[in-house]
Formats: structure tokens, C-alpha cells, sequence
């Protein structure tokens, strides 16, 4: 089950609005601005990974505005037939065409290990 957000404060001219989401399993309400014309949001994972979070797809969804335009060109598919088109990056094979490992992990003896007790 997704979030609710509620959408309030829609200013058109600035394309911004404050969205409040209830946190989950508890009666407490966080507000966050969203501003889709700077593509940021407080939560702030906009800015840190570049896709558009929960609240600014709550924001279009609430005032009918196409989310895959704030979508980076790198995220689109064009973009992704490119990378592999070159030829220099190459998907990975299924799991069972993968070769056995030449090496075994071991535990590092010079690292302490504390014993909880």
C-alpha cells in the first residue's frame, strides 16, 4: 500500500506546493515543500539522485502534469540503447553462464571480533 499524500497550496505561476504525508505507523504529519519548476522537494532525493520523489509525482498526479518530463535524458530509454549500442558496456549474462571463480574468501585473521555477552 503506497502513501497518501495530500496536496495544498498549489501556486501555479511558481509551480510549487506543500504536500503532507502522514509518517508511517504513527498519527504525526510531515510537510514538505515541493518545487517542480527548481526540481527540488525537502525530503531532498531530488536533488541527490536526480528522479523526481514520492511528493513531486504526488504534486503532478494531484494537478494533471506529465511526470516523465522531469525525468533526466539519462534515465530514458534512448539514452540506455546508447550505452549498450558501443558496444564497450555489455549486459551481463544469465547466472548460469557466469564462470566459477579462480579465488575463495577467507576471514581476515588480523580483525577483532567482539563477542557481545
Amino acid at each position: 500500500m503506497g502513501m497518501k499524500h495530500n496536496v495544498d497550496l498549489y501556486n501555479h505561476s511558481r509551480r510549487t506546493a506543500k504536500v503532507t504525508t502522514r509518517v508511517a505507523g504513527m498519527t504525526r504529519y510531515r510537510t514538505y515543500r515541493v518545487s517542480l519548476s527548481e526540481r527540488e522537494c525537502d525530503c531532498g532525493q531530488w536533488k541527490m539522485d536526480g528522479m523526481s520523489c514520492s511528493h513531486a509525482l504526488g504534486v503532478c498526479r494531484e494537478y494533471v502534469v506529465d511526470p516523465i518530463i522531469y525525468v533526466p535524458e539519462c534515465y530514458s530509454t534512448t539514452e540506455y540503447a546508447l550505452t549498450y549500442s558501443s558496444g564497450f558496456f555489455m549486459p551481463l549474462p544469465d547466472m548460469d553462464e557466469w564462470d566459477e571463480p579462480n579465488f575463495q574468501l577467507r576471514h581476515n585473521p588480523g580483525r577483532r571480533i567482539r563477542r557481545r555477552g
